[in-house]
């Protein structure tokens, strides 16, 4: 029995934390978004990805998640039919130190929690033998990106990395950063090779506290749907970092062009009708999609300008 209570969730002091980190960080001169760190200890991590129909951005991912220092990636594509599949075979063509796992997931419905426990033991039975034991997973969406968001990069990198190296440290706990890929005019615009070569907007402030876990491994851990925490936590408070303190964000990039939404509502619904799931879980995706089907296209560019505005407008 655990000395501690048992966390379900991001304790209350803690969610304050974070807001007051990114809020200070957000409006002060040492924001800046510096893609370009990396932190060494990532090679004992394994980076898990669920991905349906992301050709836009699962490049940027996959790319970008490298540079910070994953070598060892591991995909369920959900029936993919845009070129997902084929993005992921020439980034693993492209960058032959990385394993890259890529698994075709033939189910429709909308069992995350489960599909990435699945792939855990999987992926610890997998790479049982490799001279560098995995030590941590993470878990990222394809529109998700863990981002240095500091100008202090190198003193940023070296704290998480120092982090990985704790024994005492047994989960991290990232945040959401809302973001658009918007011109100076206030256009949707594509993603470049690089998020330096992109034009992007952050929300000003912490609006929601949306959270997303790395944990320790052969601790007893595992996720709850949609990663944002895990089933139960037994260990003090203390075993805790959270990422933004130390400057790192997730840059949220949930609706990018009027097609995408639509495939992601459309996709995002069907999931969840394929599934058993009560109807609180995605209730936002049931929801766009009944707008959706009553007032069509001009609908999804709505969402677009609306997300848009939020990542600008305080």
């Amino acid at each position: 029995m655990s000395d501690h209570p048992v966390l379900t969730g991001l304790p209350d002091e803690m969610s304050e934390q974070a807001a007051t980190a990114f809020n200070t960080l957000r409006g002060g001169p040492d924001w800046q978004i510096s893609p370009h760190v990396a932190v060494p200890a990532l090679s004992k991590a394994a980076l898990f990805i669920l991905v349906k129909d992301e050709a836009d951005m699962i490049g940027q991912n996959l790319r970008h998640h490298y540079q910070l220092g994953f070598r060892r990636f591991f995909i369920l594509d959900n029936n993919s039919t845009d070129g997902t599949t084929d993005i992921i075979m020439q980034f693993r063509q492209d960058h032959p130190d990385a394993g890259v796992f890529c698994a075709l997931d033939y189910q429709v419905a909308y069992y995350q929690a489960s599909k990435m426990k699945a792939l855990e033991q999987f992926m610890l039975l997998y790479l049982e033998h490799d001279e560098i034991p995995v030590e941590w997973v993470f878990f990222v969406d394809a529109d998700e990106l863990i981002t240095c968001c500091t100008r202090n990069a190198d003193q940023s990198a070296e704290t998480f990395n120092a982090m990985l190296e704790d024994p005492a440290v047994s989960m991290l706990v990232f945040h959401w950063a809302q973001a658009a890929l918007v011109s100076p005019e206030g256009y949707p615009v594509p993603f470049g090779p690089t998020l330096n070569d992109t034009p992007i907007a952050v929300w000003p402030t912490m609006k929601v506290r949306v959270t997303k876990v790395a944990y320790r491994l052969r601790q007893g851990l595992s996720p709850v749907t949609g990663n944002h925490f895990v089933e139960q936590f037994n260990q003090p408070p203390s075993a805790i970092r959270i990422m933004v303190e130390a400057g790192f964000c997730i840059l949220h990039f949930p609706m990018r062009s009027q097609e995408q939404v639509k495939k992601k509502i459309l996709n995002g619904f069907n999931a969840l009708q394929a599934s058993k799931q009560p109807d609180y879980v995605g209730e936002h995706w049931r929801t766009y999609y009944s707008w959706y089907k009553q007032g069509g296209e001009n609908v999804l560019m709505g969402l677009l300008r609306d997300h848009i505005r939020s990542c600008i407008r305080p």
